[in-house]
């Protein structure tokens, strides 16, 4: 079977655009503000500059819509593209991994979806990525690929399917720390800027705040913190909508998406490891996130912070999803204690670093002792708490002859992980020069995630049980 070179839908011409457009917005700003020069042949010379960017833009955007096509053979895509530098891309359906599609809410009348196609290659990016083609096409290319059976066409076993619940999908989002990284990107963005801020934009602010009630700049803070909560909830419920989990013949198909409906498929075999996740609130409400590190050659998407394939459970159902889902797993989470050294070294650690703070804050607050001895033990207290959940979650140890369960506290975050023997590509055992000669040691555990790899580590735990988990790993 074997299809004549297609073209994409025309609807691609939008992601084309948005592209384009993307790649030449900085230039078209820095030359804006150069118009404002008030020399009048400087001011020409960038509009002809301007004039010439927009013009290549639009043709490049045609060119590459008209020059692309591709084809579906008996045993491979074939992608060809450029105009003057004619390229030519072979993609083998055995090399297939991955197989996304993304359906934007505008191209779901017309059918039509967005499909990458991931292999076994280790390029950062799909090896193949079509912006608006039949819904269709994902089938045909499954149909194409030694006979595999097409998931989507098999109607799904109920014991072997999850749909999120609104109940869920809020308690999933509400609970997320997400926020705290839109705010932490907010402040990276204000640091690339601040340079561009004129001191005397400065001068008003300080000027208006200090007429400013202390109440309310309390109240205005919380107020940030509120929108960027609520904004980071709802953007969750809209990338989450209607998430579906189905598990069939050794792959998960996992749909989600309001405004972008995204299908994926995963192999089993491609699942490196599985992590259950629980933030700080989640552990008070005994909530969790589960997670799968795959094997991918894309740093898009996903595969940056793994597959959600259950956004949260309650945690005494935990048992009865990887029944359900992870047959081959294990599931057992072992009763142990922390040892007493592990706290020792672990609050000792994170003390030395409290030192500098001490010190700043006896430096800038000298007349105020009361104040800052208060801040300091309010902070010591919080600066603590990371390493006292770090001592308390932290162990690793050997499940059967081919599983590791492995758990760490990481940003207050706990990690339980559960890590087949044959994907882990080495062992680190590590010992400090100041506990060489006692029975203590850590561990780090490598797997390949995405296209780079990840690692997972414990510190400060028996030297018996790190040597029996490099045993294990020998054998």
């Amino acid at each position: 079977m074997t299809s004549k070179p297609r073209r994409m839908h025309p609807a691609a011409l939008i992601f084309l655009t948005y592209t384009s457009i993307r790649s030449v917005i900085v230039p078209l700003i820095i030359l804006a503000i150069g118009m404002n020069n008030g020399n009048a042949q400087f001011q020409k010379i960038i509009m002809v500059i301007v004039a010439v960017l927009i013009i290549w833009s639009v043709a490049d955007i045609f060119v590459d819509y008209f020059m692309y096509t591709y084809q579906l053979l008996e045993s491979e895509i074939v992608i060809r593209s450029g105009l003057f530098v004619k390229k030519v891309n072979h993609v083998p359906y055995k090399r297939i991994q991955n197989i996304t599609t993304n359906q934007w809410f505008f191209l779901k009348p017309f059918k039509l979806v967005q499909l990458e196609i991931e292999t076994a290659g280790h390029s950062e990016t799909s090896e193949v990525s079509l912006k608006a083609v039949p819904s269709s096409l994902k089938d045909e290319i499954n149909q194409l690929r030694n006979g595999v059976q097409v998931v989507e066409n098999i109607k799904p076993v109920a014991q072997n399917t999850y749909q999120i619940s609104w109940l869920d999908l809020l308690s999933f989002s509400l609970t997320s720390p997400a926020f705290l990284s839109g705010l932490l990107v907010a402040l990276a963005a204000y640091g690339k800027i601040s340079d561009l801020i004129s001191d005397q934009f400065y001068a008003d602010v300080a000027t208006k705040a200090a007429g400013l009630d202390v109440l309310v700049i309390v109240f205005l803070v919380i107020l940030v913190v509120v929108i960027f909560y609520v904004g980071s909830a709802l953007i969750l419920i809209a990338k989450y909508y209607h998430f579906r989990l189905t598990e069939n013949d050794g792959q998960f198909v996992i749909e989600r998406g309001l405004f972008q409906t995204k299908k994926t498929t995963i192999a089993t075999e491609r699942i490196q490891a599985i992590v259950i996740k629980q933030p700080l609130m989640r552990s008070f409400l005994k909530i969790a996130t589960i997670q799968l590190v795959i094997v991918s050659n894309s740093n898009q998407g996903d595969t940056e912070k793994d597959i959600i394939v259950m956004p949260v459970i309650k945690t005494d159902k935990i048992p009865q999803f990887m029944a359900q889902f992870f047959k081959s797993v294990p599931f057992a989470i072992p009763e142990f204690q922390p040892q007493k050294f592990t706290y020792f070294y672990n609050f000792r650690n994170y003390n030395l670093w409290f030192l500098p703070v001490l010190a700043i804050l006896i430096a800038t607050l000298h007349n105020h002792l009361l104040i800052a001895a208060i801040l300091a033990v309010v902070i010591l207290i919080l600066w603590n708490v990371p390493a006292y959940l770090e001592s308390k979650r932290s162990k690793v140890t050997v499940l059967n002859r081919d599983y590791i369960f492995l758990q760490n506290s990481s940003l207050l975050t706990k990690q339980t992980m559960f890590i087949p023997k044959m994907t882990i590509q080495f062992l680190k055992r590590r010992n400090s020069l100041w506990l060489e000669k006692k029975p203590i040691a850590g561990l780090t555990v490598n797997v390949r995630s995405g296209i780079t790899e990840r690692s997972f580590s414990v510190d400060y735990q028996k030297q018996t049980d790190i040597d029996s988990v490099m045993k294990w790993y020998k054998e």
